[in-house]
């Protein structure tokens, strides 16, 4: 009797677990399709040439830097797009927020990383950069990427949610010089942590360094300049991570993860993954030690800035409550 009735139960949860299992499967597989979107817009947008039209409207003279992006690199540029897509899709639904901000905190994070500071920095290293036409199709790209994801992936508004109190209630969680002495650190840190990778890294690319006048057509600055640089970029990783920390409505521990990812794929990855102006040795190099930066920078903002004793948005969830995360 116990047996029949075991077996009728098991018969009946059977169906349930293979019905989870197809929505799961049905889940990712359109997770994929879509992410494959944001990579074929990615790819149409930077063939475009809407800089050129821009430059024209303007009057100011346009020509490809070092003859263009080649055909090759659409495949990495389609993948690396595509995984861009499936982590900010995850990071934005965990955000305490409204639908505007949002999108407002996803696309400020994306088009500094990815486009203003690699940019602004390009025109300091490479005299040859086209600035101005960069700059505008990075503009474009990252409105159009950005634009597509919440779109595709539909964002729950939250409108009892507060953004000027969550901000008032993460400052308050701690003290005026408790945050001081916080930010500071954070900011010398990237620094500091990018001068030890400089060293580790000078033994493989020193040898595209030493020479202002190789074919790379690479300008050292000097040490005052770029520890200007430099902190000018951690001033701005700071300012575009902390809206993330403020609104994030899961673990401390999930930030750090999806923020590392995040970075990785976005500076390293698609930064010297597709410097098709850079030769092979550098790239791989450059952005090892690159992957290896933002991931203890993530963790140092994640570990430094994280909200005090008071919840910064009201339904953050607490570390020990990590069951009920939503991954």
């Amino acid at each position: 009797m116990i047996k029949v009735h075991l077996e009728d139960t098991m018969s009946k949860e059977l169906p349930l677990d293979e019905t989870h299992q197809e929505r799961t499967l049905n889940k990712v597989v359109i997770d994929l399709f879509k992410a494959s979107l944001v990579g074929m817009l990615a790819v149409v947008v930077t063939f475009v040439p809407f800089e050129q039209f821009v430059a024209q409207i303007v009057g100011v003279s346009y020509a490809e830097f070092r003859g263009g992006m080649p055909t090759l690199y659409l495949v990495p540029l389609f993948l690396i797009y595509a995984a861009i897509a499936l982590v900010f899709a995850k990071m934005k639904m965990n955000l305490y927020i409204s639908k505007r901000g949002a999108f407002l905190v996803i696309f400020v994070f994306h088009y500094f990383i990815v486009s203003f500071l690699p940019e602004l920095e390009g025109k300091i290293y490479l005299p040859d950069f086209p600035l101005f036409s960069a700059m505008i199709s990075g503009f474009i790209l990252a409105l159009a990427v950005v634009s597509l994801i919440f779109y595709l992936w539909k964002q729950e508004d939250h409108p009892e949610a507060k953004t000027g109190q969550q901000v008032r209630s993460y400052f308050s969680s701690r003290s005026i010089l408790g945050w001081a002495w916080r930010f500071f650190l954070v900011w010398i840190l990237f620094y500091i942590v990018t001068m030890i990778i400089g060293i580790v890294s000078l033994p493989f690319n020193g040898e595209y360094l030493d020479d202002p006048l190789n074919t790379l057509g690479m300008v050292v600055p000097s040490m005052g300049a770029l520890f200007a640089i430099t902190q000018f970029r951690s001033l701005i990783y700071i300012l575009v991570t902390l809206p993330f920390i403020i609104f994030w409505n899961s673990s401390k521990r999930n930030l750090f993860l999806y923020l590392a990812l995040i970075l990785i794929i976005q500076y390293p990855l698609l930064g010297d993954g597709l410097a098709y102006f850079w030769p092979g040795k550098y790239r791989l190099t450059d952005g090892i030690v690159l992957a290896f930066h933002v991931s203890i920078m993530s963790w140092l903002y994640v570990t430094l800035l994280w909200k005090g004793n008071v919840s910064g948005n009201g339904n953050a969830v607490e570390e020990k409550d990590k069951s009920a995360v939503t991954t």
